[in-house]
């Protein structure tokens, strides 16, 4: 029987890498996603050391603009005709704003528009799966339910004050959205897309160009409210029970975490309208 192929954008270090090789000790083709050819490569080594598995392949792309998101896609359409387990797990806190090649603030992009671009671009080979599922990287229950969810503002203009906590927390907020969007637009298909808080990754690059004092924060409250390498993300990915799930937030502990009525339709649909503008 030929293995399922996962595709884990971010594979090489914290959540993607760690459901990596979870995925990779259950014999899943894996092909991790990362745009250090240095870094990707020793985390491809990692995985099939780790689980004696060698169907582990890297590929090298950048995200950060929607061309090479199409790029990306083109490379993996040359590498497989499907694609059964999608993980976007790329999530970055920038503490000072930069922009893109296309323009938009970069915390912007890489936590929420890369999410977007990256299923709508690989969803022909979801389809191609005799069941796929998109898999989204949330953050605490409690983060997520008292976050403020507004609408992302991709042509924010530059401001004296930049918040990279606020600007990063919008984002997360519109994955949480997306995943309702998504979900809505796909019940006809074989897709499903939940979105899950992976608990505490050491190993995780988040916010590594924050302050010491940031880091540490966060490394205290992981430690302290979270599940350590939890198996969710493996979990949410083979499930059988799971088959049909779709458009769901999951802790840590494998629990279906109830979603704030701030997360309406409305607003989930209003955000996928404004995303396809970009």
């Amino acid at each position: 029987m030929q293995s399922k192929l996962a595709v884990i954008i971010g594979g090489t270090s914290g959540v993607g890498k760690h459901t990596a090789i979870d995925l990779a000790n259950q014999n899943y083709h894996v092909i991790i996603v990362g745009s250090r050819a240095d870094k990707g490569r020793q985390a491809q080594a990692d995985i099939s050391q780790a689980t004696g598995n060698q169907a582990v392949q890297l590929a090298l792309a950048d995200l950060s603009t929607k061309t090479g998101v199409q790029q990306f896609a083109h490379q993996l359409a040359a590498m497989t005709d499907h694609i059964d387990i999608l993980l976007n797990s790329i999530g970055v806190m920038l503490p000072e704003r930069h922009l893109s090649a296309d323009g938009y603030d970069l915390n912007l992009v890489l936590n929420y528009l890369t999410h977007f671009w990256t299923i709508q671009a690989l969803l022909p080979l979801l389809k191609h799966s005799d069941q796929a599922r998109i898999l989204l990287v949330g953050a605490l229950p409690f983060v997520i339910n008292h976050a403020k969810v507004s609408l992302p503002d991709f042509d924010a203009p530059a401001t004296s004050k930049y918040n990279a906590m606020t600007v990063t927390a919008q984002a997360t907020a519109a994955r949480v959205l997306l995943t309702l969007a998504l979900s809505e637009r796909l019940t006809a298909t074989n897709v499903t897309i939940n979105i899950f808080h992976p608990g505490y990754v050491p190993d995780s690059n988040f916010g590594a160009g924050g302050s010491w004092v940031s880091r540490l924060t966060g490394r205290i409250l992981g430690e302290s409210f979270a599940r350590k390498n939890s198996p969710i993300g493996a979990w949410l990915a083979t499930a059988p029970e799971l088959t049909h799930t779709s458009g769901h937030f999951y802790d840590d502990r494998l629990r279906q975490v109830r979603l704030s009525k701030q997360y309406t339709r409305s607003k989930a649909n209003d955000l996928w309208r404004l995303s396809s503008q970009y």
